[in-house]
């Protein structure tokens, strides 16, 4: 597959993100702009919220202004005249692990040092790979309610289980998912 390119807190197994060349860069340049050779894998289900428009979003700081109004290298201090914002620091929280950004990382790995620190690799790559039911459900946009009669079942993979992630210890082949636990 090549190189792996994932966003992450440096303790996790798991991606919060994986990045493709349509992601964007603290920079303002596309994945692709640096010339990287990368799979594009991407976080898909992104671009089916009707409201989200990936290339529009920008990360907002603390004081209020974008990323794009922060350098893009050291502690990213504010460009804006009169900010006296001296470091990027997020005021939203990672849909994937609920830290901050600046506790990611960005990891650019071979298939052989993801399969050696335990991260999925290979076909176990693909989004929810660890949940196949969950995964066609939001591939295909079917109804939801169908998942929950079903509970997600299939093989075991080579991804490890998301620590911290609400709910995770209920999606167990075989059983029945519960919103309330």
């Amino acid at each position: 597959m090549g190189l792996y390119i994932g966003w992450r807190c440096p303790h996790y197994l798991w991606d919060c993100f994986r990045i493709g060349d349509e992601s964007k860069c603290f920079c303002g340049h596309l994945l692709r702009e640096h010339q990287i050779i990368s799979e594009e894998v991407g976080e898909f289900w992104l671009k089916r919220r009707a409201t989200f428009d990936p290339k529009a979003w920008r990360a907002q700081c603390r004081c209020k202004h974008s990323h794009e109004d922060h350098a893009a290298t050291r502690s990213h201090p504010c460009r804006v005249k009169g900010c006296c914002c001296n470091c990027f620091e997020s005021n939203f929280l990672c849909a994937a692990c609920d830290r901050r950004w600046e506790e990611h990382e960005t990891f650019f790995e071979t298939e052989e040092t993801r399969r050696r620190g335990g991260r999925p690799h290979g076909a176990d790559y693909v989004p929810f790979a660890e949940m196949p039911t969950l995964r066609e459900t939001i591939i295909s946009n079917s109804d939801f309610k169908a998942l929950q009669k079903q509970g997600p079942s299939g093989q075991r993979s080579s991804h490890p289980s998301s620590p911290g992630l609400p709910g995770s210890s209920s999606f167990k082949p075989g059983s029945t998912f519960d919103p309330r636990t």
